[in-house]
C-alpha cells in the first residue's frame, strides 16, 4: 500500500524532558512520508514552501504554548486534524475556535474528560491515549534496591494524592521522592545528570514500588504506561478510562485511594511473589498494547480511514 504524505506542526520536543511527541513522530516517519513543520505560520504559505502536496495535515498541541500557531485553517482543501493534548488549558477560548473554524477532525490524549468538557464534538473525537517508548522503558533488570519510589510533579491542588503519599511516607525508611526537573528542554550538559530519557527509566527499574495518581483531572497520564513498562508495581489511583485501556486493578496494577495507599504499600513490599506477578502482568500488557510504535500505527491507521471516507464524498 503506498504511504500516506503527513505534514505535522509541533514544538520541536526531541530534547524536552517529556519527549513522547517526538518518539511518536519517529515511528510514525516508519509509517508514512512524513513532512514536520516546527515554526508558527499561515498554512497556505506553509505549503507553498514544500516539494509535496501532502495527503493530510496533523496540528500538534492546537491552542496550546509548546508548538506553533497554524493560521488560514478554515481554507484548507486538504483534510486536517487537530490534536488536544492538555485538554483543561484555555478550555472555553480552543472550544471557541474549534467552532468557528469548523474542526473535523480533533484527537485527544484523554476520552473521558473530551466528551465531559467538549461534548459538542463527541462526534469529531478520535481518541489518541498516552503510551510508553518500549526501547527506553523497558526491563534493564537492576537491583531492586528502592522500596518506595515517586517522581514528578506534586503540587497538591493538581495531585493531591501524590502529596498525599509524600506527606505520610517522606520520613519512611526506604522511600525515594526525587522532584520533578522542570518542563523544558534538557541541554547536552545535563544528560545523565537529569532523570530523564534512559536514566528515569533506569530509575524507575530500580524500585519495587512506584506510586503515582491521575491528577484532578482523572488524565491516564504516561507514567501508567512509562512505570509497568520497566517492570515495576504500579500503585495508582484508578478510573474507569484507565480500565478500558486494559489496565485490570490487581491485574495489572494495584488501585489505591488516599485512605488505603500506605497499607497497600506495605503489603506489595512484604508479599515479593505477588508484586512481581502484578508487575510482570503490567510490563507484558504495555508492550504488547501501549508502545509507541503501537500507537504510531494506530494513528496512521485513522488518519487513512479518514482519508478514505473523504474520498468516498467526492
Amino acid at each position: 500500500m503506498k504511504k500516506i504524505k503527513l505534514l505535522v506542526t509541533t514544538g520541536d520536543f526531541s530534547r524536552y524532558i517529556s519527549p513522547d511527541f517526538h518518539y511518536l513522530l519517529t515511528e510514525v516517519s516508519k509509517l508514512t512520508d512524513l513532512i514536520v513543520w516546527h515554526k508558527s505560520g499561515d498554512i497556505h504559505e506553509i505549503l507553498n514552501t514544500l516539494n509535496v502536496r501532502p495527503d493530510f495535515i496533523f496540528i500538534n498541541e492546537f491552542g496550546e504554548s509548546n508548538s506553533p500557531t497554524i493560521t488560514g485553517l478554515e481554507s484548507l482543501d486538504i483534510p486536517y486534524a487537530v490534536y488536544l493534548y492538555d485538554i483543561h488549558h484555555r478550555l472555553e477560548e480552543r472550544k471557541s475556535a474549534l467552532d468557528r473554524m469548523n474542526v473535523k477532525y480533533i484527537f485527544s490524549h484523554y476520552r473521558d474528560k473530551f466528551y465531559e468538557w467538549y461534548s459538542e464534538f463527541s462526534d469529531k473525537m478520535y481518541w489518541l491515549p498516552q503510551h510508553a517508548n518500549t526501547k527506553i522503558f523497558k526491563d534493564y533488570a537492576l537491583p531492586k534496591e528502592i522500596d518506595y519510589l515517586i517522581m514528578g510533579a506534586v503540587h497538591h491542588r493538581v495531585y493531591p494524592l501524590r502529596y498525599k503519599i509524600i506527606e505520610t511516607m517522606q520520613n519512611k525508611p526506604g522511600f525515594v521522592y526525587h522532584q520533578h526537573p522542570g518542563y523544558r528542554n534538557i541541554e547536552e550538559h545535563e544528560k545523565g545528570k537529569v532523570f530523564a530519557g534512559e536514566k528515569y527509566a533506569k530509575e524507575i527499574n530500580k524500585a519495587k514500588i512506584f506510586f503515582t495518581c491521575d491528577s484532578q483531572y482523572k488524565y491516564p497520564i504516561a507514567k501508567y504506561f512509562e512505570v509497568p513498562a520497566c517492570n515495576t508495581l504500579l500503585l495508582a489511583s484508578s478510573s474507569k478510562e484507565l480500565i478500558d485501556l486494559g489496565f485490570v486493578p490487581d491485574v495489572h496494577f494495584v488501585s489505591i485511594n488516599e485512605e488505603n495507599f500506605e497499607e497497600k504499600a506495605a503489603y506489595y513490599l512484604r508479599n515479593e511473589e505477588k508484586r512481581k506477578k502484578i508487575a510482570k502482568n503490567g510490563f507484558q500488557l504495555v508492550h504488547r498494547k501501549h508502545s509507541t510504535s503501537q500507537r504510531a500505527l494506530e494513528l496512521v491507521t485513522m488518519i487513512e480511514k479518514i482519508l478514505k471516507n473523504e474520498r468516498k464524498k467526492k
